[in-house]
């Protein structure tokens, strides 16, 4: 298909490549991410203690314990999980107050840097259904990652100024400049990573006629088949509803 096109641009999954981007985390966000990991599987390592687990959040009034339970731990459902860890924190730190990876939880920089990686894992997961369902076009795309990787760079400055307002979680919590300096590190990494992957998206010119193409003149195209097609796209009033 390039030989008999040279010119086409490929392409490879967006979806993997966003998957790739969220794997890259610091060696001390990964040791919290899988303190997480560990307290959750504890959990659900046998039915008797899952069944103690609900009980305990029962008599708590905690409402998520069955989407804890039933939550994979995997890289595409880590946004959930940790969501979800989250919002039973409390109860999970006095259900597993002997275990040492929630004491390492608990502390003032593990309990910031489970909250962070709540809160990204979160707009990664968003991102990520944003580039799905039908419909979706190279232009969608485009937008949403270019856009993403601004929104990352404005929160590298929003918490070098300590200003975590974009961060649900983060914002509750007691945030040292240990743990600043650790999350706007892994801010830039993510923005720099997304920008290498995303480097062939990036080369890609989209013309007017695609983006705008009620506002194109059709003297400015020469093709007569493409001049056909927005002649017909111009004049269908359902169209500019679109644009």
């Amino acid at each position: 298909m390039k030989d008999a096109n040279p010119e086409m641009i490929i392409v490879h999954c967006f979806i993997h490549k966003e998957n790739l981007v969220a794997k890259n985390i610091s060696p001390v966000l990964n040791e919290v991410l899988h303190a997480v990991i560990k307290c959750v599987n504890t959990i659900k390592a046998s039915a008797k203690c899952e069944r103690l687990f609900k009980l305990f959040c029962e008599e708590q009034n905690e409402n998520h314990v069955r989407l804890l339970l039933h939550t994979e731990v995997r890289w595409l459902f880590k946004g959930n999980c940790l969501k979800i860890f989250m919002l039973l924190f409390d109860a999970i730190s006095v259900f597993l107050s002997e275990k040492l990876e929630m004491k390492c939880l608990l502390t003032i920089d593990g309990n910031a840097f489970v909250s962070y990686l709540a809160d990204i894992f979160e707009k990664l997961n968003i991102l990520n259904k944003q580039l799905q369902g039908p419909n979706k076009t190279l232009v969608d795309a485009k937008a949403k990652i270019f856009g993403f990787i601004t929104n990352i760079e404005l929160y590298q400055k929003h918490i070098n100024n300590r200003n975590f307002d974009q961060f649900h979680w983060l914002q509750k919590c007691e945030v040292t400049d240990a743990t600043v300096l650790v999350v706007v590190n892994h801010l830039n990494t993510i923005s720099a990573d997304l920008k290498e992957r995303f480097s062939d998206l990036k080369q890609i010119y989209f013309p007017t006629w695609m983006m705008q193409p009620i506002l194109v003149e059709m003297s400015d195209i020469s093709n007569m088949q493409y001049q056909e097609e927005l002649s017909e796209l111009q004049n269908d009033e359902s169209v500019k509803t679109f644009f």
